[in-house]
């Protein structure tokens, strides 16, 4: 009689082993003086061996017809103690107070063969001569129920002139010939029946049983299926150990929150499903799912009863919404270009379907209304997650060459336009590959002159130097590119936003030109990886590491570039430029308030391989460059801001809008 609830820690193998080669009863014969008149025959809780009747207990049917020549099959398996409260009633507890101190004259056993009683005797601490005693009776109670192989074990007493004649009494568990299950899905039967492990034709162990019902409730918990039980164990006429699973089954979902977001594009994220088991991790993934999606402040999830099956749970998905939305209104004057206006409207989170739209509109000034960028994004244009973007844009905006020692070259305006499509498909949970198609054409835009810097008018080069090879080097920037981009990715972060664990991984070829049309035929090769490790208490490490090739003829506008806030703090934007590149980051992060965040970061990297004469003014060369520096991130009603002061070559202060690495 014991059960998964009831079990102990001390170790009694030796008493299984000692039982090998003992003759299991046909039938067991009715205990002489049972309060329940209990035979093999009866209903029996395979899980504690207990009378069936009680509410809240299972029944269970023993084997009414087993073979006399069954043995009790040899078990090297480590059981645990039987409890004797779990075979002792109310009356029996008091049939033993009143017996307690006086003389043992006999022990004896009730219901089993005698060459059965003898192994049993030196489990028993009650010995001839010795007195009555509450706990030894309780011991010897245990011990037997350690066995495993007993349902009913009932200490008697019958008064002799000398004391009391000691007696167990004892009915033998059914036969079993065969174990099925019912109600798994995550394990085959096979593999269940297989831990199991029953031997065919024995007598039913309820200590080995019980030991290997926890094993796989154990199995279970490990792939995290935590809400798993075992809620009924029979055994039929027929000797059949008939054993339920009940899973926990995700009945259904309730969403609370969403005054946006429609219920689909929630529940499409969520890595658990109706009618599935519910898995912790699973629960865990859907959640840091739904927080990426970067519609909501915060996420958060309740388990409920089931309605259908008391073992199943319905899940309760709690959001606090954020805003997606962006409108932007605004104007400005120069000399240079006039009235400016700017008009932006743009949602992540597009009418509550998840689609991400974009349009950003200047007009006046030296785009005489042409700039412009319009996007749209579909992130689940099928049941897989596969996404599907477009683009158009047309961008005018002023552009600084330098040298490498951050000095100004020229300055003038650069006018990029054209289209792309963006295709991504899922390929595991964290895996995903992209193919983007692109055509884009940069241009000198002459609307302001063409200045040459500081830097340019500095050395000994004559009008003509600058007018014919350095302007001619600048106007070789501009062309058509036509590229194909392949790009794969791996994604396990835990909060795109902020990351504490996990990492990205990405690879990317392109392939510009070469049957594609436009003015340049190259290769380019990328490989980035960005690693979190949380330190606790908000405290993150971060890494990013980078690299990169370049095989043939590019504009210097699509040349690796490294300087500025998103690679060398410290040092211009796209001061270094090169065919070659790598380069590194690491920060420490830190909480400072409640939407702010320290950053103490170190960067560091070179890019270099020009080739010869396309930027004559800049000297070629692989030497390392590297800043330090500290920042703060700011969450704010229009998006996370980023502010970072870096020490390199000079002292930077950079602001700018969006998530960090």
């Amino acid at each position: 009689m014991i059960t998964v609830k009831h079990k102990k820690t001390l170790l009694v193998s030796a008493l299984l082993l000692s039982l090998s080669g003992m003759h299991a009863m046909a039938e067991a014969p009715q205990m002489g003086g049972s309060q329940n008149g209990m035979s093999q025959s009866s209903m029996i809780d395979v899980k504690s061996g207990q009378q069936a009747g009680k509410v809240g207990e299972i029944t269970n049917e023993t084997a009414k017809d087993t073979e006399p020549s069954m043995e009790v099959k040899e078990s090297h398996q480590t059981v645990a103690v039987g409890d004797a409260s779990l075979y002792l009633s109310a009356e029996d507890n008091d049939a033993i107070a009143a017996q307690v101190g006086k003389t043992i004259t006999s022990v004896d056993f009730v219901g089993v063969p005698e060459e059965v009683k003898a192994k049993l005797l030196p489990l028993l601490q009650s010995k001839v001569g010795a007195n009555v005693a509450e706990e030894t009776i309780r011991n010897d109670v245990a011990s037997l129920g350690s066995t495993g192989v007993f349902s009913q074990i009932r200490p008697s007493f019958t008064s002799v002139p000398e004391g009391v004649n000691l007696s167990y009494q004892l009915v033998s568990n059914p036969v079993v010939h065969d174990v099925t299950f019912s109600g798994n899905t995550i394990f085959t039967s096979d593999y269940l029946k297989s831990v199991m492990n029953v031997p065919t034709d024995s007598v039913l162990n309820f200590v080995l049983v019980n030991q290997k019902l926890k094993e796989i409730e154990d199995m279970y918990l490990k792939q995290g299926y935590m809400l798993v039980s075992i809620p009924n164990v029979q055994v039929s006429s027929d000797g059949i150990l008939h054993v339920d699973i009940s899973e926990g089954v995700v009945e259904d979902f309730v969403l609370v929150g969403n005054e946006k977001t429609k219920d689909h594009v929630i529940t499409r994220e969520l890595k658990l499903k109706k009618g599935k088991p519910f898995n912790k991790f699973q629960a865990s993934r859907s959640m840091e799912r739904l927080y990426n999606l970067g519609y909501f402040e915060d996420v958060n999830m309740k388990l409920l009863p089931g309605k259908e099956n008391e073992h199943n749970v319905i899940i309760e998905i709690d959001v606090i919404e954020q805003k997606t939305g962006i409108v932007t209104v605004g104007a400005g004057y120069s000399d240079s270009d006039g009235a400016v206006g700017i008009l932006e409207l743009g949602d992540t989170n597009f009418r509550g379907t998840g689609d991400k739209v974009n349009f950003h509109w200047e007009f006046g000034g030296a785009g005489n209304g042409k700039n412009y960028t319009i996007s749209y994004t579909r992130p689940w244009i099928n049941s897989n997650g596969d996404s599907l973007g477009a683009s158009i844009f047309n961008r005018i905006y002023e552009y600084d060459d330098y040298d490498k020692d951050g000095n100004t070259i020229a300055e003038y305006d650069k006018r990029r336009r054209g289209w792309n499509l963006t295709w991504g498909r899922v390929t595991s949970e964290y895996r995903t590959n992209y193919l983007n198609f692109e055509s884009a054409k940069e241009s000198y835009d002459d609307h302001d002159g063409f200045d040459w810097g500081s830097a340019a008018t500095s050395k000994n080069h004559t009008a003509k130097d600058m007018s014919d090879e350095w302007y001619k080097a600048i106007m070789d920037n501009f062309g058509t590119t036509n590229s194909f981009t392949f790009t794969h990715v791996f994604d396990n972060r835990d909060n795109y936003f902020n990351a504490s664990k996990g990492r990205r991984i990405s690879a990317s070829v392109q392939w510009g030109g070469h049957g594609l049309g436009g003015d340049y035929d190259f290769y380019k090769y990328n490989v980035e990886g960005r690693f979190y490790k949380g330190l606790g208490n908000g405290h993150i490490l971060a890494l990013r590491v980078m690299g990169g090739y370049i095989d043939g003829k590019v504009s210097y506008g699509n040349l690796f570039d490294l300087g500025g806030s998103n690679t060398l703090r410290g040092y211009e934007d796209d001061q270094f430029k090169g065919k070659k590149m790598y380069a590194a980051t690491l920060e420490y992060r830190f909480p400072i308030a409640k939407k702010v965040q320290g950053v103490l970061f170190t960067d560091g990297g070179s890019t270099w391989g020009i080739d010869n004469g396309q930027i004559p003014w800049y000297d070629d060369d692989d030497s390392f460059n590297w800043s330090v520096g500290v920042g703060l991130r700011l969450q704010t009603p229009i998006g996370p801001i980023r502010l970072d002061y870096g020490h390199g070559d000079q002292n930077k202060f950079h602001f700018s809008f969006g998530t960090q690495f």
